[in-house]
């Protein structure tokens, strides 16, 4: 908490994400976001995650990941991002990807949980696509 309070972000960023565990990460790409990208794994998908997945939109997850600039990010964040996408979180959220970026609220925004800083400005730092991953694999609008 001292580092984060004190640290200057860059400092921060460098400290704590440019190189971190992120088996986390591994664990969610493989086990849910990889085999909804997989059509021969999408029952599967479907079926681990229960009803919950039922209506999920695969259309959407491509139609999203083909038209959306996603070019900043790392390809399996922007898969990651997408797959959010076949799950209505933008449209649940009445947002667009660029508002959504610019929010310090991106974990939820509809909770006043405020981050360190928005995923716009984390992708200026050394580690910012590991602290990306790691707010990811951590949102709030799962427990929806």
């Amino acid at each position: 908490m001292y580092d984060r309070h004190n640290l200057p972000t860059e400092e921060f960023f460098t400290k704590y994400y440019l190189s971190i565990d992120l088996s986390d990460w591994n664990l969610w790409m493989s086990d849910t976001v990889n085999k909804a990208w997989k059509e021969k794994s999408r029952i599967e998908f479907q079926n681990s995650w229960g009803e919950r997945m039922n209506a999920f939109n695969f259309s959407e997850m491509e139609k999203f990941y083909k038209e959306e600039d996603l070019s900043m990010f790392d390809e399996d964040i922007q898969k990651f991002i997408s797959f959010m996408a076949g799950d209505r979180f933008f449209e649940e959220n009445n947002l667009t990807l660029n508002e959504w970026i610019k929010l310090d609220t991106f974990t939820n925004p509809i909770k006043d949980y405020k981050q360190d800083v928005t995923l716009l400005r984390a992708l200026e730092y050394d580690g910012g696509m590991n602290y990306i991953r790691k707010q990811l694999v951590n949102l709030h609008w799962w427990k929806h």
